[in-house]
């Protein structure tokens, strides 16, 4: 294989950089996932802010205590919403002023979503480039090798 252009450092070289791109696509890759996550979380927290609307206090409703599990409560009230702000604190917001809060946040987190994506297409990319390279390297190894064998049948 040395004698294939670039040689045996030249493979080492591409291998390790596609090692390195493989690991930053996985890491990518998990943020992508919590980025999801956390989009779906703030939808499913924006609509149930919305469906306050049409709630009436006293309205039992069902309220999620963790792992899909839920317990049943009354509404005490449809105007005042409890959101959390970071670093185990919340504070207490009109409906009104939770929505925009959480369209807000979806929109910052999808926006986060769209750039890690654009990033992950970008070293999917460079990945691409270095599998044409090697796949060069290889062709151009099993031609020598084969040219070189054929030389001797005669």
């Amino acid at each position: 294989m040395s004698s294939a252009p670039g040689g045996e450092e030249e493979v080492r070289r591409l291998l390790a950089a596609y090692e390195q791109y493989q690991a930053q696509a996985d890491g990518i890759m998990q943020q992508l996932n919590l980025t999801q996550m956390t989009a779906a979380g703030l939808e499913r927290a924006l609509n149930a802010v919305e469906a306050l609307d049409t709630a009436k206090e006293g309205q039992e409703i069902l309220v999620p205590i963790g792992s899909g599990s839920f317990v049943y409560g009354s509404l005490a009230s449809k105007e005042k919403v409890v959101l959390n702000v970071g670093a185990g604190v919340s504070i207490e917001k009109t409906a009104a002023e939770a929505k925009e809060i959480l369209k807000a946040r979806r929109t910052e987190v999808l926006e986060g979503s769209r750039k890690l994506s654009e990033v992950l297409a970008k070293i999917d990319k460079e990945m691409q480039k270095i599998q044409g390279i090697m796949q060069q390297f290889e062709e151009s190894a099993h031609q020598h090798q084969h040219g070189t064998e054929s030389e001797g049948i005669v």
